[in-house]
């Protein structure tokens, strides 16, 4: 696929500034909860272990979603051997083909105008460039469902091309693979036979070798199901048969039709999600609803893709589990079409002050939390806290804010110095402005604020803590240690400089803490037979266990007197129990699993 910037100098200029803002700072940080350790994590143990079919979490198997965008991460990981790099590439990657696209369609079907705006529009979108810069799935699979729809709408409307209408398909199935809604492209059949059938425009494009489409999907599905299905349904494993029917059915129809967490109204998107996080296009086709009528009327391309947005929020509305990010795919197209209406009017006054305004405001908003944090403001306090920010976190926290406000609100007085003999609406002028001020809020918390905050947002303290207590705890004859966490999340594990024993993400807590409590007390280890060294047979050194517990855990069948504290870390205060604080007996069951990660080496 040729993502051509066309010989447009202002194209290639936006496309390698757009190249600037999302890889800026990486590399800076590692991975930050919540999702970005679990991702980090599963990759990690791919490559350590030599086990791609089934992603992994503490040698347990991570049965929420499919592994293509653990896979990305782990390849880059082999690449580059940093994990704080290879977590951000795919979906730094992902969104610059995204918006390579766009461009690229949106000059085919309109003019190298209206392909401009829509790029601009796009990376001025607050979601695409936060999920560009975050290892989290959906700028993944959004690029995946964009590429699908490209594919689509080459083939019935432009010209006829059977080569991209099979390869919509086939990165259908990558998506279905990525995030189990990559079909997603499938609801655009609806507007295209509408208007193909009303216009009579139909012909050469519809025909049976359709059918083959589906069937391309569902090969390159089968690509990762087959292995799997051989494991569960022909070996008879009963983890992979687990497996499959939770990432089959689970993760998948019963989440969509009956969610469990994430529970939001129907109006969720339209209230809260689409109003913020897709603020730059709404605000120009609310600004300019009779351009948006004319090109509905005469574009049916971008009419079809103004109802594939609409269906595509439908969908997700449906569901009674909710994330903004869900409907991250549609917003290219949403961006397409405000490109369109930007080109065929002029940059109204209004709409001007609207984005000077509103820019105005953020920069204003967070100069002003930096010096409430600053100076303790008890209402920012407290809701910081909330958020696990401790005394000295707050104070670096405000400067970055600081920083980000005073250096916001300084490219409008710049350009309002440079402007004020200008014409107001000067759109060249906005542009640059805007760029400018965008520039500045990603770059700064990207770099800058990520080397502050870095340590703040790891476990590493208290890993760091726990490893030392436990060197000064470790009798003369002890001179190596096992260490178990309860109640863990994946950041524990990925940041830890040993290796740490659990007792399964989902095991109800009383089987956790009885299995806890039978693996600290547990002394019949292997290691402790004799081996034969230089021809003496001696017995191994006793490894002495240790559990690291959440305060808040109500730890039972242990004294927690002789609990060590940590430290806090993501709204935790940890405790160190060391095996001799275990009860004799327990009244718990103790017939949980216990799985061990696969290494304790530090990231890079």
């Amino acid at each position: 696929m040729r993502l051509v910037l066309n010989s447009n100098s202002h194209a290639s200029t936006l496309f390698f500034f757009a190249c600037a803002l999302i890889f800026v700072g990486l590399g800076f940080r590692d991975a930050w909860p919540p999702d970005e350790p679990r991702f980090a994590l599963v990759a990690k143990e791919m490559v350590n272990s030599g086990q791609w079919l089934v992603p992994m979490r503490g040698g347990e198997i991570y049965p929420d979603k499919p592994p293509v965008f653990m896979w990305c991460i782990a390849l880059f990981y082999l690449i580059t051997g940093s994990l704080k790099v290879a977590m951000l590439l795919p979906n730094a990657i992902a969104s610059l083909v995204t918006l390579g696209i766009t461009y690229r369609l949106s000059l085919r079907l309109a003019s190298e105008k209206a392909a401009m705006l829509s790029m601009l529009v796009l990376l001025l979108s607050p979601q695409f460039l936060i999920q560009a810069k975050f290892a989290q799935i959906d700028a993944l699979v959004a690029c995946f469902i964009w590429i699908g729809v490209y594919g689509l709408i080459q083939h019935f409307y432009l010209h006829v091309n059977w080569r991209w209408y099979f390869a919509a398909w086939f990165f259908m199935g990558l998506g279905i693979i990525t995030k189990g809604v990559g079909f997603l492209p499938v609801l655009l059949f609806i507007p295209i036979a509408f208007f193909a059938f009303t216009s009579g425009s139909h012909r050469g494009k519809w025909s049976l070798r359709m059918l083959f489409g589906p069937l391309v999907m569902l090969s390159v599905v089968a690509m990762w199901l087959a292995p799997l299905f051989y494991l569960g349904l022909i070996k008879q494993e009963p983890q992979i048969q687990q497996y499959l029917s939770n990432i089959l059915f689970k993760q998948t129809a019963e989440r969509y039709a009956n969610a469990w967490h994430h529970i939001e109204p129907w109006y969720y998107y339209i209230v809260e999600v689409i109003p913020v996080f897709w603020i730059t296009p709404i605000a120009i086709l609310v600004s300019k609803a009779k351009s948006l009528k004319d090109v509905l009327i005469h574009k049916p391309a971008y009419s079809s893709l103004l109802i594939w947005v609409i269906l595509v929020v439908i969908f997700f509305s449906i569901s009674p589990g909710k994330r903004g990010v869900y409907v991250l795919p549609a917003l290219p197209a949403l961006s397409m079409v405000a490109g369109l209406v930007l080109a065929n009017s002029t940059l109204s006054r209004g709409l001007v002050l609207f984005a000077r305004a509103v820019t105005s405001l953020i920069s204003a908003v967070l100069l002003i939390a930096g010096l409430a944090l600053l100076f303790h403001e008890p209402t920012a306090v407290k809701l910081m806290t909330r958020f696990d920010s401790d005394s000295e976190t707050l104070v670096r926290l405000s400067i970055v804010l600081l920083v980000l406000g005073i250096a916001g609100l300084c490219t409008h007085i710049v350009y309002y110095v440079y402007n004020k003999k200008r014409n107001a609406g000067d759109g060249k002028l906005l542009a640059r402005q805007l760029l400018a001020w965008l520039f500045i809020l990603t770059v700064i918390p990207s770099t800058f604020g990520a080397w502050l905050l870095n340590d703040y947002r790891t476990p590493r303290i208290v890993l760091q803590n726990a490893e030392s207590q436990i060197s000064n705890m470790l009798t003369k004859d002890s001179t190596a240690f096992e260490v178990g966490i309860v109640s863990f999340k994946e950041q524990y594990f990925l940041y830890s400089p040993f290796e740490m024993a659990h007792f399964g993400y989902h095991t109800p807590q009383e089987v956790e803490n009885g299995t806890a409590w039978a693996w600290l007390t547990d002394t019949s280890e292997p290691s402790r037979e004799q081996t034969k060294i230089s021809g003496r047979r001696v017995r191994p050194p006793m490894r002495q266990r240790f559990l690291l517990v959440p305060s808040d855990y109500k730890f039972q069948c242990v004294d927690l007197s002789q609990a060590t504290s940590m430290g806090a870390a993501h709204r935790d205060e940890w405790l160190l129990l060391p095996a001799t604080a275990a009860n004799a007996t327990c009244d718990l069951p103790a017939n949980g699993p216990v799985f061990n990660s696969y290494d304790g080496s530090a990231i890079n």
